[in-house]
């Protein structure tokens, strides 16, 4: 508290670039690169969560064109066949270990070392490449530092070995993060890795950084948990400050994400890996679950203040040609999760009406 504090007054790219070459037998022949930047993020730890059907009508009804899977799911890709939808798949951390084989060389050339991947990709990619744009394949998700972790990195290898393999480079391999694996925040032009993460973080961004052009990093950013831990204001939490709250050098911040966007833009450029994007790969607030810091109308302003900021493809202070993309988390309420805010993150009740007014907004 007292380090953010000292550096808090109250005083005054790319774009996405998997692009489709191909026209798509099916008829679409979409790119990526035409969607928004705003996504949402579809999450299946509920156990009266719409069908996915519904699913796809309520993106439709809300405007969202891209949707973010945490966790692969045939049912989900198939109602989203030619609805041009741009779709990331996340692999769950439970499915690391499988993903993470050692490859075998003993059992000659007509043997696929990387049989577990290989099957992945041929149950939840493969079938679809030609009926949807699949932006992304998001391996693990907050798996640093976890009991998961040491699988995180040869999973992805052998995602990216499959891609490679089937020449697929449309598809950007990522991982997600959350801002813990950050060790220093405040000032955002200090920001560093954790000792504790910094070797498992640079193993995996030079993974990235060597896979494909224009790699990417996906970051779950909370202003939220900030705010309820009484670090921040509220008003820097929601993007609702009328002044710049933290002053960092020529950098002036007004809301708590970009602030810790630029920490790791820091953290990146301290290990020689500025080549590397950022995504937002969740952010959102809580409707109910932790008394005055989560009603429905401080989930609304974030969330609309949050979707907004996305739309408008702004950068951040001390990357301001660098636009942001991200996916607000979550479509629906999730009664699986922990009890209190974790099961109210959703935009959407899971009877399909709205937590709150809000708007998907276009532009």
């Amino acid at each position: 508290m007292a380090l953010i504090t000292k550096f808090m007054r109250c005083s005054p790219t790319n774009l996405i670039s998997s692009i489709w070459v191909a026209l798509i037998l099916s008829g679409l022949a979409t790119a990526v690169a035409d969607f928004d930047g705003l996504g949402v993020c579809l999450g299946t730890s509920g156990s009266d969560i719409p069908d996915p059907k519904t699913t796809v009508q309520l993106l439709h009804k809300y405007g969202f064109k891209k949707v973010r899977l945490l966790s692969s799911n045939n049912w989900m890709m198939d109602a989203l066949i030619n609805q041009n939808i741009a779709v990331s798949i996340g692999i769950a951390n439970e499915e690391l270990p499988m993903l993470a084989d050692t490859p075998r060389n003993d059992l000659g050339s007509w043997y696929n070392p990387y049989e577990n991947a290989g099957t992945w990709y041929n149950t939840y990619v493969r079938p679809y490449i030609s009926k949807m744009p699949i932006e992304y394949i998001v391996i693990g998700d907050d798996a640093i530092l976890g009991p998961y972790s040491e699988f995180l990195i040869p999973a992805m290898r052998n995602i990216m070995q499959v891609l490679r393999r089937f020449d697929q480079g449309s598809i950007k391999v990522t991982v997600a993060v959350s801002t813990s694996v950050l060790g220093k925040t405040f000032p955002p032009s200090q920001g560093i890795f954790k000792a504790g993460t910094r070797r498992i973080m640079v193993e995996v961004l030079q993974a990235i950084a060597g896979y494909k052009f224009s790699p990417v990093l996906m970051v779950n950013v909370y202003p939220y948990r900030y705010h309820a831990a009484g670090l921040i204001r509220q008003d820097f939490a929601t993007f609702s400050a009328h002044k710049a709250v933290i002053h960092d050098d020529n950098n002036d911040y007004w809301n708590m994400l970009d602030a810790l966007l630029d920490a790791f833009f820091s953290a990146l450029r301290r290990e020689n890996l500025t080549g590397i994007h950022l995504v937002v790969g969740a952010s959102g607030w809580p409707s109910a679950g932790n008394g005055r810091f989560t009603t429905p109308a401080l989930a609304a302003t974030y969330n609309q203040n949050f979707m907004r900021r996305i739309v408008r493809r702004q950068g951040t202070p001390a990357q301001p040609t660098k636009p942001i993309d991200g996916f607000v988390y979550a479509l629906f309420n999730e009664n699986k999760k922990p009890g209190g805010p974790d099961q109210h993150f959703g935009l959407l009740k899971t009877d399909k009406t709205p937590a709150y007014s809000f708007l998907v907004p276009t532009n």
